[in-house]
């Protein structure tokens, strides 16, 4: 195993001290480990925008309306989106992961669920109810975001195709740029799953994704999902019986056709521990052994 950089102490956060600045300085540090850059930049103005956007300080937008895809899941996303990064690049991972790309990898953490704001005038139900089309929704705004940001036109794709790699469904004919670009975007679609099933609220908070879902089954159209072999969970208990299989069959599939990025982790701790694996795993016994799977 390559040296590390120097001992990291495992961090968790939790949902009372995931908050913009803890964010921030655990950002700063990994950037500035990985670049010897403190400044940020562009990646706290994004930080932001995006804040105002979900409180519905953006003109011609909503404030977020969605219980669970709300901003504390994008927040719940950074820390082991840059983890994954930072493990990478010790690992010795190649193609090392520049900062220019870790700096598009932030922007796409931070806009990769602006798809479910609502614009205004927009008030049927919430924006729970794009929940099949909000990965498209967001790379929309974001492309429209960044051209009024001022980023360059060159740029922007490659952030838009980060984003591509979050949604219900992973699309495998993204057509990358690089193979920089797809570790990084594998990288995002990784830690959107492992932040929101590691969260020591998640067995909790699977009633309100459940009627997320319900909303977004209504809105899309049954009929139109069973044709596309989507299944409506029956009901909030029946979701929360499934969550074992999902991980194993779906989630862990969706890692290993991602690279297995997930495995990188632990090389930002110390060489071994996965936090993030093993609060899902922690939560997975919690549920067989209360719901009897």
């Amino acid at each position: 195993m390559p040296p590390f950089y120097g001992k990291l102490i495992p961090i968790m956060f939790s949902k009372d001290n995931l908050t913009r600045e803890n964010i921030v300085n655990h950002v700063r540090k990994i950037y500035a480990e990985n670049y010897q850059d403190n400044d940020l930049g562009v990646m706290e103005r994004v930080l932001d925008d995006v804040i105002d956007l979900f409180q519905g300080l953006r003109k011609g937008y909503q404030a977020c309306d969605t219980r669970y895809h709300n901003l504390f899941h994008t927040f719940q996303t950074i820390p082991p989106f840059v983890e994954m990064i930072d493990g990478w690049n010790r690992s010795g991972g190649v193609p090392k992961i520049s900062k220019e790309y870790f700096k598009f990898g932030v922007i796409g953490v931070l806009l990769h669920d602006t798809g479910y704001i609502k614009a205004q005038g927009d008030d049927q139900g919430t924006g729970a109810k794009y929940t099949f089309t909000h990965m498209q929704r967001s790379v929309d705004f974001a492309r429209r975001y960044l051209e009024e940001l001022g980023v360059e036109y060159s740029i922007i794709p490659c952030i838009l195709n980060i984003i591509r790699c979050t949604g219900v469904t992973l699309d495998m004919n993204i057509e990358f740029h690089s193979e920089e670009e797809k570790r990084v975007g594998y990288a995002l679609g990784t830690a959107d799953l492992l932040g929101q099933m590691s969260a020591e609220d998640y067995i909790d908070k699977i009633p309100v994704l459940y009627d997320e879902f319900a909303e977004a089954y209504r809105f899309a159209g049954m009929d139109r999902l069973n044709a596309h072999n989507s299944a409506m969970p029956l009901s909030a208990e029946d979701l929360l019986r499934s969550t074992p299989k999902f991980y194993e069959d779906i989630a862990l599939a969706r890692f290993k056709m991602m690279g297995s990025m997930h495995l990188f982790i632990g090389y930002h701790h110390d060489g071994s521990q996965n936090p993030y694996v093993e609060a899902i795993e922690k939560n997975i016994n919690k549920i067989r052994q209360t719901a009897g799977t």
